[in-house]
Parts: C-alpha cells; sequence; structure tokens
C-alpha cells in the first residue's frame, strides 16, 4: 500500500515530500531510503514494493533540491541555505516521522545511495542511536582534488552567484564518472550496465540535471564529513553497518578504495562492519538487471540482525 505526504523542514519550512510503501500484513520491520543525486523518489517504488513484499515499510522523501522538495523547478539542484546540515536534519526529521506512523519499536534500517550514502554516513555521527542498521550503497571514495574543488566553488560562488550552474565544475566533479564508459557514447552509462535503464534515466526529467554551486558546494561538504575522522564520539558501536558496491562503479574507484572505506568506518569505531561487491555492475546497483541478488542479500542482512 502506497501513500504520500509532506512535511515543513524543522531546518527551514521547506516543504519535504515523501512516499511511504507498507506491507499488506504485519510490518517486520522499517526501512529509510535516501536518495541520490540528480533523481527522486519515484525511482526507488520499485525496490520499495518488493521489500514491502517481504513485510518491510519503506520510507523514502525527495531531499532538498530534487524532485517536489524545492521552491520552484527552477531549484533543481540548488539546496537552500545551509544544505548539507539541513540534508541530514531533515532525514532525521523523517526518521521520527516514519517511527511514529508506523511503530516506535520497529527495527528501523537507514539505507543511502550516492550522495544519500554520504548523507546517512554524516546522519550516523550525529543520530545512530534512533537506527537499528546501516546500509552503505554506492558511496563515493574521498578524492585528493575535493578540498580544492571545494575552494574553487567559493570563489565561483562570489562571482557568479550559488545559484550558477558551472559546466567547469561539473566536468570536474562528474567528469572522472563518465570518462571510464566514454567508448559506449551513452551519457551517464556510468550508472548501468543496462543502457535500456541509462536511457530511462535521461529521459527522466527529474534525473540528470547540473547541479547549482550550492548544490555541488554541499554535496561536497557532505563528502567532507563523510570521510572526516572527526566527530565519531559517542557513537552506537555496536550497530551493524554494510557497504555494498558494483565492482564496475567508479564511485567506488578501486577494490582498495572500497575497502580503505570500510577500514575507515571501523576506525571510526563501529564494531560490525561488512561489505559486498557485485561484478558487472556499476553504480545503480538497485536498479541493475540482476538487482533481485542484491535485494536477495539486504533482505539476508536484515533478517541476520535483530532490533533493539
Amino acid at each position: 500500500m502506497q501513500t504520500e505526504f509532506k512535511a515543513a523542514s524543522e531546518r527551514d519550512g521547506l516543504e519535504l515530500y515523501g512516499i511511504i510503501v507498507k506491507p499488506e500484513g504485519e510490518i517486520r520491520g522499517i526501512i529509510q531510503i535516501a536518495h541520490g543525486m540528480c533523481e527522486h523518489k519515484e525511482r526507488y517504488i520499485p525496490f520499495m514494493e518488493y521489500m514491502a513484499g517481504h513485510g518491510y515499510a519503506c520510507v523514502i522523501n525527495d531531499h532538498r533540491g530534487h524532485g517536489q522538495s524545492v521552491k520552484s523547478p527552477e531549484d533543481l539542484g540548488y539546496f537552500y541555505e545551509d544544505g548539507a546540515a539541513a540534508l541530514v536534519d531533515d532525514l532525521h526529521q523523517i526518521t521520527l516521522y516514519a517511527k511514529k506512523e508506523l511503530g516506535e519499536s520497529l527495527p528501523f534500517t537507514l539505507l543511502g545511495h550516492s550522495m544519500g550514502s554520504l548523507a546517512v554516513r554524516c546522519y550516523a555521527k550525529k543520530y545512530d542511536a534512533d537506527i537499528d542498521r546501516l546500509v552503505v550503497v554506492g558511496s563515493p571514495s574521498p578524492t585528493a582534488t575535493a578540498g580544492l574543488g571545494l575552494a574553487l566553488i567559493r570563489v565561483l560562488k562570489k562571482v557568479k552567484g550559488d545559484r550558477n550552474r558551472s559546466a567547469m565544475i561539473n566536468g570536474m566533479v562528474m567528469g572522472p564518472y563518465e570518462k571510464r564508459f566514454k567508448a559506449e557514447k551513452l551519457e551517464h552509462a556510468w550508472l548501468n550496465s543496462d543502457a535500456e535503464a541509462v536511457r530511462e534515466y535521461n529521459r527522466d526529467e527529474l534525473c540528470g540535471f547540473v547541479f547549482t554551486l550550492n548544490g555541488f558546494e554541499n554535496l561536497l561538504l557532505l563528502l567532507e564529513g563523510a570521510c572526516s575522522k572527526k566527530g565519531w564520539d559517542g557513537i552506537k558501536k555496536e550497530l551493524p553497518v554494510i557497504f555494498m558496491s558494483g565492482k564496475d562503479d567508479p564511485c567506488a574507484v578501486s577494490d582498495k578504495d572500497f575497502a580503505a572505506a570500510i577500514r575507515d568506518f571501523k576506525d571510526h569505531g563501529y564494531e560490525n562492519v561488512t561489505g559486498k561487491f557485485y561484478k558487472n555492475m556499476r553504480h545503480e546497483i538497485l536498479n541493475e538487471k540482476r538487482k533481485l541478488v542484491v535485494y536477495r542479500d539486504l533482505l539476508d542482512f536484515l533478517e541476520g540482525v535483530k532490533g533493539q
């Protein structure tokens, strides 16, 4: 059963639009999803319906600057003031809303994809006491040029304004991902090994837009926050965490970088962190042709962990 909701962000009053998909019968647990950049909540409905079919209620909202969570269509890719911090707090607000609507005592899983995976890692620093599991999907690895990119964006903001959409910055951030699959001559081919799924993404007016300078700044702030070694005091050390990535996902960079992300999370103090690579899959493993393999592994992860 699918229902829609909206909630005013407690940070700035921005209307956040969301969807809940519930099982027909008893609810065994709750899964909250944080989607990636330049996409929207409706793309996750098939995954949510699958999980609901196995007893898990799912909730997702459009991040600020995405989908319906904008003040005007021109604001796609614009996060408003203190956007990175606000996005994380928005997610926590939706966590509390979902618990109130679906059941306070149900096991609660937070799943973040891509940009959403950075957001849920930042979320864990502040709010992991409110979740029972964490799933990190398609998470970008840190790059040596992230700090330089952030500095350049801030210079450009002073000259062009934070709503400017810079082809140069877009190329710097997204270019390396596109370059790996340039021979396929299909924009955004790095997202999925299924060319038709990529074409569907490209046809979607709410996908694939270019971030504003404000959007890219907040994306890099999420990356900075997720990868920082600071701020992990008082975490829920026993929280089960799983990192999941396509082996051909350029966001993972390499096997070594993927392993390093897992190791870093353990270094933060988490004692139950695992990872899983999927051969012949790219960035959007929840949308790949063999996505049911991923879905079943997620179910195994959920079944293997009891709630509080």
